[in-house]
């Protein structure tokens, strides 16, 4: 009988950088832009759906200005544009 591996296999890219605070820092940025982006429309009158499509843009701006965009997002950034559709939601309630 072969035995399972007992180690966890190296990723094969580093998320997350020392030197700057890599992608947390770059995640608590994005929640701070998308906070206050809601604010700022919502405070205007914009609806709620037009919102999250102009914080889907701006995640999306993010994802190029990093140097990700390609054929299909990185599954980091995936997750990061879900996570900020939920951020979307949680600002919009807040002001109510």
């Amino acid at each position: 009988m072969k035995k399972p591996p007992t180690s966890i296999p190296p990723l094969p890219r580093r998320i997350v950088s020392n030197d700057d605070g890599g992608i947390f820092a770059f995640v608590r940025t994005l929640r701070l832009a998308v906070r206050a982006r809601v604010a700022a429309e919502q405070n205007s009158g914009v609806p709620f759906a037009e919102i999250v499509i102009h914080v889907r843009e701006m995640v999306s701006l993010s994802e190029d200005a990093a140097g990700q965009s390609g054929v299909r997002p990185s599954p980091e950034f995936r997750a990061i544009a879900k996570q900020a559709d939920a951020w979307c939601l949680e600002a919009y309630k807040r002001i109510d």
